[in-house]
C-alpha cells in the first residue's frame, strides 16, 4: 500500500511539475493602464508615422518596469523610449 501511494504521490508531483512549467508569464499591469498608455503616447506628435508595434513595445516596457517591477517612472519611460521607439 506504502509503495502505490508514493507512485501516486511521485506521479501527481511529476504533473504538476509539468503543468507549472508550460504557465506563460503574465503581466501584472491592468489592461486598461496599457489602453491610456497607447493613447497618451499616440497623442505625443513627436511619435507620428513610427509603427504601431513600437508604440504597444514602449508602453509594454514601461508598464512591465514601473508597475510590475516597482521602477521609477522618468527613468523607466526614457529607457523604454531609447529602447522602442529609438529603432
Amino acid at each position: 500500500m506504502k509503495n502505490i501511494l508514493g507512485k501516486i504521490f511521485l506521479l501527481v508531483t511529476s504533473l504538476l511539475m509539468f503543468a507549472f512549467s508550460l504557465v506563460t508569464e503574465v503581466n501584472a499591469y491592468p489592461q486598461d493602464q496599457y489602453q491610456e498608455c497607447l493613447l497618451a503616447v499616440k497623442s505625443n506628435p513627436v511619435v507620428i508615422g513610427l509603427p504601431e508595434s513600437s508604440v504597444q513595445s514602449f508602453c509594454d516596457c514601461a508598464l512591465i518596469a514601473i508597475v510590475d517591477d516597482g521602477e521609477n517612472d522618468v527613468y523607466s519611460t526614457q529607457k523604454c523610449a531609447k529602447e522602442t521607439l529609438n529603432k
